[in-house]
């Protein structure tokens, strides 16, 4: 299953991973501040207690450093260590050291890796660091080395002074390994409560969020149903907040409202459309099929009143074939129309091209030019409705046509759309009727049934499609039809 991308993440989930990630920030940086404050405070601590002892030490070495009585310094230095407990709370003493003006040892708390009377050798770089910032002060200072480390350490500096002269200087260092492991418990409990609170409002982001969200959440569902059509069914959402998502809430809800009263408006007009457009046709084949019929009722009364005259049965029986052709015509046009639009065969768009012996038939020995263009793929397949629509209008044109007219017939695909356009030269259409083209039994033929136009925009839009006439008077029409094509191979 493909990992869907944050981008396609509900808001709701957006919102609480959001407010996690700022309460996971907020409390680590809160928890690392206290562990480095807390750090800091002990190191400070400690540092305090290692000059405490460098003093101690400093105070009882001026008279011996003259004497040069290196064993009651080292004796010094001992004790020092050796109550340790007492002074320093139990941190190690790493090393203690006292060094005269020129950086000679006097005495070491080891002695058999620091000579006596010797100068002192750091062992790398940042001992030797130390060891010039020790020789070069005048004033107790505080030394560390190591960072957040159990290595680390805190070096208490002090000069000795005999009659306000130089005489060397005393450095204690502590090991910080005692703090560190009580610095690292610090920061487990810490990090410990942090997790806590991050749980704690991971919970509580995700109830507020999903609260926030609930009322975007029905917005959405109301808009997904406006675009299926289904805004009768929606139902309002509850305002529970007066803050902008409750305004929005309410707006919302007027506009869905105003929605399916719309919706419910359009389908009465057009339930009424239907019934108007249903008693139209009702209408013109009663008109249709009345005329004709009225006339042969006449004739076959006549007949009847006259069986021997042969005038009158030749006279009234081209009537009543006509007629009685007249009204078979009506209904088959109508019939096929009805057939065609529900049809959903397909077929091979070489079958259109067969349409241009069939107009070169109708036309016969007329003087009318047809030009035929088909640049569509040979290989597509087509809704077989396409072929009536294209007969139709051909048909329409090559009837409307004197002598020396010229029919264009173009077709080709436009992306997922099939184009059709038929153009006539012939006296185009006035103005005043062109909004009656496509109205059931409208012609402006002496024969025509005012069928054929209307079974082509039938069938246009029963195929989604679109159907547009252009024409001027005197200068020919026009009519372009584009359908989508959606399939490719035969059903």
């Amino acid at each position: 299953m493909p990992i869907l991308s944050p981008k396609s993440w509900s808001l709701a989930i957006k919102l609480s991973l959001t407010i996690t990630a700022v309460v996971a920030a907020v409390g680590f940086m809160i928890g690392a501040v206290i562990v480095a404050q807390d750090w800091k405070r002990f190191q400070d601590e400690l540092g305090a207690k290692a000059l405490l002892l460098s003093e101690f030490v400093a105070i009882t070495t001026p008279k011996a450093m003259l004497r040069k009585d290196y064993w009651q310094l080292y004796l010094s230095l001992k004790n020092m260590a050796s109550r340790r407990s007492d002074t320093t709370g139990g941190h190690e003493v790493i090393t203690a050291m006292i060094l005269d003006a020129e950086g000679k040892v006097m005495a070491h708390l080891h002695p058999a890796e620091n000579k006596m009377d010797l100068p002192f050798s750091p062992g790398n770089r940042i001992e030797e660091e130390l060891f010039q910032q020790a020789m070069s002060t005048r004033s107790t200072i505080v030394l560390s080395s190591g960072g957040f480390s159990k290595r680390g350490f805190q070096e208490g500096v002090v000069p000795i002074f005999s009659d306000q002269k130089y005489m060397g200087v005393v450095r204690v260092r502590l090991s910080v390994a005692q703090l560190y492991e009580k610095a690292k418990d610090s920061a487990m409990i810490v990090l410990a409560l942090v997790f806590c609170f991050v749980i704690i409002g991971s919970g509580l982001g995700t109830i507020v969020s999903r609260r926030m969200v609930r009322p975007l959440t029905a917005v959405t569902q109301g808009l997904e149903a406006v675009g299926r059509g289904e805004m009768t069914d929606f139902t309002p959402i509850p305002i529970n907040e007066r803050d902008e998502i409750g305004h929005l809430s309410v707006t919302f809800n007027q506009i869905m409202a105003e929605l399916a009263e719309k919706k419910m408006l359009e389908e009465e007009i057009a339930m009424s459309e239907k019934l108007v457009a249903l008693g139209r046709i009702t209408a013109g084949v009663a008109h249709e099929v009345n005329n004709p019929l009225a006339g042969l009722l006449n004739c076959i009364d006549t007949l009847r009143k006259h069986p021997d005259d042969k005038k009158l049965i030749n006279r009234y029986l081209p009537v009543i074939d006509q007629g009685l052709h007249r009204i078979k015509d009506i209904v088959h046009s109508l019939l096929v129309g009805l057939k065609i639009e529900e049809s959903h065969e397909t077929m091979s768009i070489q079958h259109i091209d067969k349409l241009h012996d069939l107009i070169k038939a109708e036309v016969g020995e007329r003087n009318i030019d047809i030009i035929w263009e088909n640049r569509t793929n040979k290989d597509l397949y087509i809704p077989g409705k396409i072929e009536q629509i294209v007969c139709n209008l051909l048909k329409n044109a090559v009837d409307i046509l004197p002598q020396g007219g010229k029919v264009v017939f173009c077709m080709h695909q436009k992306g997922p759309q099939l184009v059709i356009e038929v153009s006539d030269n012939g006296p185009g259409i006035p103005s005043n009727i062109r909004n009656q083209l496509f109205d059931p039994f409208f012609t402006t033929k002496t024969n025509g049934t005012g069928l054929g136009l209307w079974v082509v925009y039938r069938l246009v839009q029963s195929m989604e499609g679109i159907i547009e006439v252009m024409s001027d008077e005197g200068q020919g029409t026009t009519f372009h039809v584009s359908v989508p094509v959606i399939t490719m191979k035969a059903a």
